[in-house]
């Protein structure tokens, strides 16, 4: 497997040829980066469309080949928000603890059926928001954005059991208060989950089906969808120190 290449929007841009700035970035200059990518036989992670996520050219991406006849499903951006929210609370402390990455493949696994596309796509959004986690700010608004009130709410305590799996630390604590504040939860209820988990958790933590899994059609598989290799994963974060080296040999050589 090709080695993970962590690149700022703006190096993506110069190396696509589009001029993409530092600032936030408009609908349509994502529009013409993804496009771009796609051609060249990639897509970006995370998935930089306007309904999935909002960048600047700051951001830090990576990217995925893209094999002829694979899509993703309507239901992508939903999991996709997941990891990211999943993510933003178990890097609060700073790293996450394998606890909560079986907690929240968990949680996905429960919900969704994935292609190997998305498999392969989410998978890479995990490892990039080790390096990068996600703002938990600006994915609460984008919960916001795709979820009525009651489900940004079970949501939110679907997410609590990510953080429940692992150790209770200030970052997380952080992440979840901010969470539940963004969808009017009395944070008094986060703290009663939360101890509440940890008393009855023997394994991972059960959770509701909020969306259902679509009917087995091939090409599609259910996870794990995220692998665990912290050792990879130290060896991935020295590989940014030499940004866009990799791809630039890439696509200099057109594999």
């Amino acid at each position: 497997m090709r080695p993970m290449t962590v690149l700022s929007v703006t190096q993506l841009g110069n190396l696509l040829g589009i001029r993409s700035g530092k600032g936030v970035i408009t609908t349509l200059l994502k529009r013409g980066l993804f496009s771009a990518a796609k051609r060249a036989g990639y897509i970006v992670v995370p998935y930089i469309l306007p309904e999935y996520v909002e960048v600047s050219g700051d951001s830090l991406v990576t990217l995925i080949d893209d094999e002829p006849g694979e899509v993703f499903s309507p239901s992508f951006a939903d999991a996709h928000l997941l990891v990211e929210l999943g993510m933003a609370v178990a890097m609060g402390n700073g790293r996450y603890e394998p606890s909560e990455i079986r907690q929240l493949s968990y949680t996905l696994e429960m919900n969704f059926v994935f292609t190997e596309l998305e498999i392969r796509a989410l998978t890479a959004l995990k490892e990039l928001s080790c390096i990068s986690p996600p703002d938990i700010d600006r994915v609460a608004e984008m919960l916001s954005k795709r979820f009525l009130l009651d489900e940004r709410r079970e949501i939110a305590r679907m997410m609590t059991t990510v953080g429940a799996a692992g150790s209770i630390g200030s970052g997380k604590i952080i992440a979840l208060r901010k969470l539940y504040a963004a969808v009017e939860i009395d944070e008094r209820e986060l703290y009663q989950l939360m101890m509440g988990y940890r008393f009855t958790d023997f394994g991972v933590i059960e959770v509701k089906r909020m969306f259902a899994p679509r009917a087995e059609e091939p090409r599609l598989r259910r996870g794990p969808v995220i692998k665990l290799d912290l050792d990879a994963m130290a060896t991935k974060k020295r590989e940014t120190e030499s940004v866009g080296a990799i791809l630039s040999e890439i696509f200099a050589s057109g594999e």
